[in-house]
């Protein structure tokens, strides 16, 4: 796997990470205050963990709204990228080079990979 190709899967990573803690940010307070019949397994498993699922439960809430911040933010990194690659002129596309440049390290390697060859095509030198 070629260098930076992680932040190509940043979108199902944050998912992923956002169901998981939202799972524990669900369940722990079902079980504090007995809301709800749970299963066996997992009161055993919270029993065992002790005073630690406080802990986790903290973690989990962080955990949740960085995983929803790292979502949005690749998600409004890929619509501004794709608005700045397609700029009609050269001058609006140069203007906004820095700002594609950032986004796109950001992004990963395959969007480094797209402006470079938008910069070949329009003959740009960086």
């Amino acid at each position: 796997m070629e260098p930076g190709k992680i932040k190509e899967f940043k979108i199902p990573i944050s998912l992923l990470l956002m169901a998981v803690t939202l799972f524990f940010m669900v369940l722990y307070p079902l079980y504090w205050f007995n809301l709800v019949i749970l299963p066996v397994e997992f009161i055993n498993l919270i029993n065992f963990i002790g005073n630690w699922s406080y802990y986790i439960f903290a973690i989990a809430v962080i955990g949740f709204f960085y995983s929803v911040y790292l979502f949005y933010r690749t998600v409004k990194d890929r619509k501004k990228f794709e608005e700045l690659m397609n700029a009609d002129s050269k001058s609006a596309f140069v203007k906004n080079l820095r700002d594609l440049e950032i986004i796109s390290r950001r992004l990963g390697p395959s969007f480094v990979k797209k402006l470079r060859e938008k910069k070949e095509e329009l003959k740009i030198k960086s």
